[in-house]
């Protein structure tokens, strides 16, 4: 896609808090994108994702009224638990809007944790600005913690 095409999508998407008519979507995408990328997870199913959003903040992308990804911020501790985007809708700026929106909902710089193989998300962060700040090699599966590094 053009930058052109990009920025105008990203002109057309619409950041709002979840709805309860999202949660079929927003499970969807988490279980597709948790088959895909997450081989570790045994027997991934729709029901996870309400036990993994429990007391966060949901931020719904929305794009011409269909859902295209999500974020799930822990307020209190300034922790992003979750940011999906739906197939065949990544790397056109949505991350990157999600993640603006959940920089500017907490007090203190933000944290979050990316598996250790799962390169291409820890490239997005550190192109946004995170800086790595802890590494868990005796998790499994190992991940790293970035911190958001940006001077605001």
């Amino acid at each position: 896609m053009t930058k052109q095409k990009n920025a105008s999508r990203n002109n057309n998407l619409i950041l709002r808090a979840m709805q309860s008519e999202d949660s079929d979507a927003l499970a969807r995408i988490y279980l597709d994108t948790r088959v895909t990328n997450f081989p570790w997870v045994k027997s991934p199913k729709l029901s996870d994702f309400d036990l993994a959003i429990l007391g966060e903040k949901i931020t719904v992308a929305v794009f011409d009224h269909e859902v295209v990804g999500f974020s799930s911020l822990s307020e209190w501790d300034s922790f992003l638990h979750l940011l999906f985007i739906k197939e065949g809708w990544q790397r056109q700026g949505i991350g990157a809007v999600l993640l603006k929106k959940a920089r500017e909902m907490v007090k203190e710089p933000l944290e979050l944790k990316v598996v250790t193989a799962n390169i291409s998300a820890q490239r997005f962060y550190e192109r946004e600005g995170f800086k790595v700040v802890a590494h868990s090699i005796l998790s499994n599966p190992m991940n790293v913690t970035y911190r958001d590094d940006r001077n605001s």
